[in-house]
């Protein structure tokens, strides 16, 4: 692998980001296809690497696809794409066993894969590596990259600027750690970007999980969608740490019950499904719970499961557990939600492509329709191997392709392009009660926790867009910062734009029947 920066170099696929789904572009292109990947970090740096739970896949013979998609848009709450969740999760047998092949060590039970059950699944369809399947995963994935010499890798390198004409993406601007910066000349560009839990106060996301990947395709002029749809994880280990220890749906899903301060189970007051329901309505009942009982967590608790039964299923969670002296086997463990899964992202179709040409977005940073309002657990790991590998086959194709087509994607009218946010800004009346407080990140993510958090109101998100618009008046073209901020503006409109309830977007002004739409101004 070769990984100096030249001020200017040429490659056939450049790949931003190096989580599952930028590894699964990588490794499914031919070995004669020079590739350069880029990473903001180092390769262990990724949400897929802190995936506890697994990948969701109809694997057992009592289980069938149709309700796997049943419970995907179930949980999607009518947001989901119907014929692209179908789609996904019918190649998920064929992702796995990829997996397989590269080496991943899923754990088995009888010689087959052992399958856990996690919230919002009718059946035990997650295959798993203990509780570190992203970790197991990436890591072996990683080892095959050490084998491509048609790969570049470039850790420590940030994508400043897609550069784009009327022909389509052309590749980007990047910026090492050490300031050097570089223009890399691309046929093919792919954002792998990963997500924006750190727009938020509390995330299980990496550090650089700012949402660099939306602004970034945003500003190339590709539409986005369902931004407001942000999934908080109900059961982040309540301690301060950033980005938060996730404790694993799975805990649930093998039996975990949740409890308040005065040790009652309280799921029941909430759904039927108890602890294993969707993620957003456990979720808010945890965050009712806090509110009521004014306290900063809730408890989950296994101790009532065999000893070495905890050990073998959860053993990093167990020695994490044991450095802030909880003992999972007889203590309760304090949970939390934290701002965990963005569902919506860039718009593009079954190959991963944009409306940019030679521009495709994989993983976190798309919005293929899969997730919905609300994503039913361990679907991202199997969108992120589905779409890395479609993305591929459709490089091959387009590389191939002397005429370099790209077809036009079809309309939405959910859609929004940053022009038109661009105008909405422009129309924004100056708020002079909002404060001239000076943008960085940490207050970015104290407002966005405070606003725009799992429950919102109409007030609380005008306040937002008032001081967004103020920053934006402020800002830097050219900065990361900048990035992060254009993303959240993307998502605060599309919240503000939201005329009911769904999933992960809950807005307290919204309960009662024929509520109109919010403006942004």
């Amino acid at each position: 692998m070769q990984r100096a920066l030249l001020p200017e170099s040429q490659t056939d696929v450049l790949i931003v980001g190096a989580g599952l789904a930028g590894l699964s572009v990588a490794l499914s292109l031919p070995a004669e296809t020079h590739i350069t990947l880029i990473a903001q970090s180092d390769l262990i740096e990724c949400a897929s690497g802190y995936a506890q739970g697994g990948i969701a896949a109809v694997l057992d013979p009592f289980d069938q696809v149709k309700e796997h998609v049943h419970d995907t848009l179930i949980a999607g709450a009518g947001l989901c794409d119907t014929d692209h969740v179908r789609h996904i999760l019918s190649q998920a047998g064929d992702a796995i066993q990829w997996l397989c092949q590269l080496g991943v060590p899923f754990s088995r039970e009888n010689g087959t894969l052992h399958l856990t059950r996690e919230g919002g699944h009718s059946q035990r369809r997650i295959a798993h590596v203990a509780d570190h399947t992203g970790l197991s995963i990436t890591t072996t994935l990683q080892q095959h990259l050490k084998h491509r010499p048609n790969i570049r890798l470039l850790p420590q390198t940030q994508l400043q600027q897609l550069i784009t004409d009327t022909q389509g993406c052309n590749g980007g601007l990047v910026r090492q750690a050490d300031g050097s910066t570089g223009i890399i000349h691309a046929r093919c560009t792919v954002l792998a970007t990963g997500g924006l839990g750190q727009l938020f106060g509390l995330t299980t996301n990496p550090l650089s999980a700012q949402g660099h990947g939306v602004a970034l395709a945003a500003l190339a002029g590709c539409r986005v969608k369902q931004l407001a749809f942000v999934q908080f994880h109900p059961t982040a280990l309540a301690k301060p740490q950033n980005p938060c220890f996730l404790i694993s749906e799975a805990v649930r899903g093998e039996g975990g019950l949740l409890r308040n301060h005065r040790g009652e189970r309280f799921m029941e007051k909430y759904d039927q499904r108890l602890e294993l329901a969707p993620r957003d309505i456990v979720a808010r009942a945890i965050a009712t719970e806090m509110a009521e009982n004014r306290q900063s967590h809730v408890f989950l608790d296994i101790t009532h499961l065999d000893t070495d039964f905890i050990i073998r299923h959860f053993p990093s969670i167990y020695q994490h557990c044991l450095t802030h002296q909880i003992d999972i086997t007889r203590d309760w463990i304090p949970v939390a939600p934290a701002a965990h899964y963005a569902c919506g992202g860039v718009i593009t179709d079954l190959a991963a492509r944009t409306d940019v040409p030679a521009l495709y977005v994989v993983g976190e940073t798309a919005c293929t329709g899969l997730h919905g309002a609300n994503r039913l657990a361990s679907n991202s790991l199997l969108e992120c191997v589905v779409l890395g590998r479609a993305a591929a086959q459709n490089i091959q194709h387009y590389l191939a392709d002397q005429t370099n087509t790209w077809p036009a994607m079809k309309t939405d009218v959910s859609a929004i392009s940053w022009n038109t946010v661009k105008t909405a800004l422009a129309q924004t009346k100056t708020d002079n009660s909002i404060k001239p407080i000076a943008f960085n990140l940490t207050v970015l993510q104290h407002h966005m926790s405070q606003y725009f958090g799992i429950c919102r109101s109409d007030a609380g998100m005008r306040k937002l867009w008032q001081q967004l618009h103020y920053w934006y008046q402020q800002s830097e073209p050219s900065s990361t910062d900048t990035q992060s901020l254009i993303t959240t503006i993307l998502m605060v409109y599309d919240g503000l734009h939201q005329n009911r309830n769904h999933g992960a977007h809950y807005n307290i002004d919204l309960l009662c029947l024929n509520h109109a739409s919010p403006s942004a101004e």
